[in-house]
């Protein structure tokens, strides 16, 4: 704790005020992470466009989830401890993150369902679930060196194999945004 204190520049009491011990520190540290990642699934659901498209929001969502592992590059290797030690607050921190982008991206497919757009021989949500495991997993191994192309580029891949792995039309077909929708509707 006392090489804590030195690096922030703070007394010993301070940093014993706010954490009880260094496990304390490291799971504020992973919930602010993770939380990182839920806030990407709320700031596309207030930023929804009218005219934007299903498989632009999944790509907007996929691109801020690569852009956000690459700006918090120096976090990794605090992640990768904090995956395999009980009690450091990754799993509830995970699957708070996981449940936002599940959610979004379920809310997006909805309307896609409504439009007639799934593939019939898709369950919906084993679909979703299963096409984000798979983004998750070249989240979880992206190359943290990334340049802005790089991830544009995985991000369009990455959208695509999800979008075409449930549904029957091809992205230049999606319908426009749920959120975008509604707001379509509301005009006079």
């Amino acid at each position: 704790m006392g090489d804590i204190a030195r690096s922030a520049q703070v007394a010993r009491a301070t940093v014993y005020n706010n954490f009880d011990d260094k496990q304390d520190i490291l799971a504020a540290i992973i919930s602010d992470y993770m939380t990182g990642y839920a806030r990407i699934a709320q700031r596309l659901r207030e930023s929804a466009r009218s005219g934007q498209t299903s498989f632009e929001l999944i790509q907007e969502m996929v691109r801020e989830a690569l852009d956000w592992r690459v700006k918090n590059a120096d976090l990794r290797p605090i992640v990768a401890v904090a995956r395999n030690l009980r009690g450091s607050g990754w799993e509830e921190a995970n699957k708070a993150a996981d449940d936002a982008m599940l959610g979004w991206i379920m809310a997006v497919h909805a309307a896609d369902e409504e439009a007639g757009l799934i593939r019939e021989d898709i369950d919906l949500e084993f679909g979703v679930r299963a096409a984000y495991n798979m983004i998750e997993s070249i989240l979880s191994s992206f190359d943290v060196s990334a340049t802005p192309e790089e991830i544009e580029r995985a991000a369009h891949q990455l959208a695509l194999l999800h979008w075409y792995s449930i549904c029957s039309v091809p992205p230049g077909d999606a319908p426009r945004s749920p959120l975008g929708r509604r707001a379509a509707d509301e005009e006079p």
